[in-house]
Parts: structure tokens; C-alpha cells; sequence
């Protein structure tokens, strides 16, 4: 067996919530970070009826009938919807490494749906709460059903993500500490320009802005987890000051730290689908 390939490892997928709900002008009162904790969870959309907005930190998007929509954790502001949606929901979480930078290998939010992808939420929902053998691989297989298509047009090859297995670990396991591009580069064997190259390439990010990206949502965890001030939060994950903290978390999402944990929430600049 191929023991390589920690970005691909595990794909075991944990159900949080999922069923087929009926929503209403509720949705637009939602406050996603504050009363529900489900924002640390992926989420797969499949509507039946009527359309809604969610709002991402970088985008709005549409939901309507006839796709499925894969919402990243730690990405929606908030939710806007006119009349009714019938939608079917599945919220999750997962110990395979490639959701942790999706944003950066794909940009796709939502696949057609086929004559089977009802079938298949229908087979999560009906098992994930249950305990046998059974049902695990029956929700493991549709998980992987579901989410295949969203990595049809990844801008990286699977191999070329394998070889920066050792990186990622690197960067889990010490990104709240300096990292020196060279330190990177020498884990991979290969001269710190080639390797700057070759990971923007990959990952369409820098090596540094990918590391801030993972400082950033650890922050947004404590901000909405915690009762740590934002001085503490900026040094716990790795800032070297409150000041750079601030200015790069107002930069990426949008608004203050401080407003972040208030819900004082603003409106997206561009709209998908």
C-alpha cells in the first residue's frame, strides 16, 4: 500500500448534521459565528426548490436547484434568502489534509448534480447518526461520491501535491513559530527559489501567504472560542505583533477582529453562479 500522499491520506469523513429541511425568511437572521458552531464544518448544499444567497468572505454564492455546493469551513459571513428553499444539508468534517487548502487547489463551489446525487445525500442523512458497520462505509462511499467532482478542475496534479507531504506536516505542526522559506526548501531538498516557484505554482499561493492563511483561521477559531483578547490571540498563532495581526486580518476578511467577534458583519464584493 501507498503509505505517501498525506494530503490524501484518511478521506474519513465525519457527519456532523444532515437532513432535507424546509427554510423560510429564518435564514436571513442566522448568525453563522456566534449561535452556530457549525462554521468549523465543510457544508454540501443540494436545493429542491427556491434559491438563497451565502455570503463568503470573498464572494456570494447563489444558491439555486440543479447543483451541488461544496462551502469551505471557517469561509460564511452570512445567509440570505426571499420565500422558501427546500434544501437537502449535510455538514462535516474531515481528516484528509486536501480541504484544508481546497480554496487554493480548486475554485469550484458547485458541480451539475446527476440522476444519482439525491440518492446519495439520502444515503448520508438516513446513515450517519447510525452505529453499524454498515452504515459508516455506506456514508463514507457517498461522501466520496459527492465530493469527487469538486476536484475535476484542481489546478494541481496529485503527485505534485504528494511531494509537498513532508511541507504541510511542517508548516501543521509549527506555523504559530517563525518559518524560513529555507527550512521549507531544504525538507524538499531544493533551492529556496525553486521551491518559492514551485509552491505558488502548486497551490497558486505563496509558501508565506499560505502560512498567514492558517494563522488567520486558528484566529477566527479564538476569536469566536475564546475569551482571549486580541493581543494574546495575535501571538498565540504566530503574529509578531497585534498591529500586523490587525491589519491583515482586516485586510482577508473583511472587517476588525474586534467586529468579527461582535458579528458586525459586511457585505461581499462579487457573486458566483
Amino acid at each position: 500500500m501507498d503509505k505517501s500522499g498525506r494530503v490524501f491520506e484518511g478521506n474519513r469523513y465525519s457527519v456532523a448534521f444532515g437532513e432535507r429541511r424546509l427554510i423560510g425568511e429564518e435564514w436571513n437572521n442566522v448568525v453563522w459565528d456566534r449561535n452556530h458552531r457549525d462554521i468549523q464544518y465543510h457544508r454540501l448544499y443540494l436545493l429542491k426548490s427556491g434559491s438563497a444567497k451565502i455570503h463568503l468572505y470573498d464572494k456570494t454564492v447563489e444558491l439555486t436547484t440543479g447543483n451541488i455546493y461544496f462551502i469551505p469551513a471557517f469561509s460564511v459571513l452570512h445567509s440570505e434568502i426571499k420565500g422558501e428553499m427546500d434544501k437537502y444539508y449535510i455538514h462535516f468534517q474531515t481528516d484528509s489534509h486536501i480541504f484544508e487548502f481546497y480554496r487554493y487547489v480548486s475554485d469550484r463551489y458547485y458541480v451539475e448534480a446527476d440522476d444519482v446525487t439525491e440518492y446519495l445525500f439520502k444515503c448520508v442523512i438516513d446513515n450517519y447518526a447510525k452505529s453499524t458497520h454498515e452504515a459508516h462505509l455506506k456514508v463514507q462511499g457517498a461522501m466520496s461520491l459527492l465530493l469527487a467532482p469538486f476536484f475535476s478542475n484542481a489546478r494541481a496534479d496529485r503527485h505534485d501535491l504528494i511531494k509537498f507531504d513532508g511541507v504541510l506536516e511542517y508548516i501543521d505542526k509549527n506555523y504559530t513559530k517563525e518559518i524560513k522559506l529555507s527550512q521549507l526548501a531544504a525538507i524538499m531538498n531544493i533551492s529556496t527559489m525553486y521551491f518559492s516557484n514551485y509552491f505558488k505554482q502548486v497551490f497558486n499561493v505563496s509558501p508565506k501567504q499560505y502560512i498567514l492563511s492558517k494563522r488567520l483561521s486558528e484566529a477566527q477559531r479564538l476569536l469566536l472560542e475564546s475569551e482571549m483578547s486580541i493581543k494574546e490571540i495575535a501571538y498565540a498563532v504566530g503574529f509578531e505583533n497585534e498591529s500586523y495581526f490587525s491589519e491583515f486580518f482586516s485586510q482577508k476578511v473583511g472587517i476588525p477582529a474586534r467586529k468579527f467577534r461582535q458579528r458586525d458583519l459586511p457585505q461581499t464584493r462579487e457573486s458566483i453562479l
